[in-house]
């Protein structure tokens, strides 16, 4: 007798742990509301072009922002966006809004170089503008 209550307690136990685990499973996408996953261009890049292209993926997203401006999304959650950055220091903010206006935000920080820098080795100093303000480096 006391064995059928054992395999019995064990059995619920197993069938219980089975439905939380598959609840989980199925429950999970919706409990960390969404999310945006950036391909392109990484945070931190520096680039002497003007123009470039922002390429990622939202999951869990009807309402995508990118710098307050909507951008459009495809079934898949891909997007793609074209921006013209500013000389110098560059923040893109990219927003995401799921139907329960959950929010996530992600933030892409672009240096944009207007002018090259110049090296004198003759003289030992490096000369360094970027926006219009001109820095003397010592060798």
């Amino acid at each position: 007798m006391e064995g059928r209550k054992v395999i019995k307690l064990t059995l619920a136990v197993v069938g219980i742990a089975i439905i939380i685990g598959y609840s989980y499973f199925v429950l999970d996408d919706f409990v960390r509301g969404p999310r945006i996953i950036i391909e392109s261009p990484i945070s931190g890049y520096s680039t002497t072009t003007t123009a470039i292209v922002i390429v990622g993926h939202t999951i869990h997203t009807n309402n995508l922002l990118i710098n307050g401006y909507q951008t459009p999304v495809d079934l898949a959650g891909n997007f793609t966006s074209h921006l013209i950055l500013a000389p110098g220091y560059n923040i893109i903010k990219i927003t995401a809004k799921d139907n329960y206006k959950r929010e996530v935000e992600e933030m892409i920080e672009i240096n944009l170089i207007t002018e090259p820098l110049t090296i004198d080795p003759g003289a030992g100093t490096t000369t360094a503008t970027s926006t219009g303000a001109s820095t003397l480096l010592t060798l």
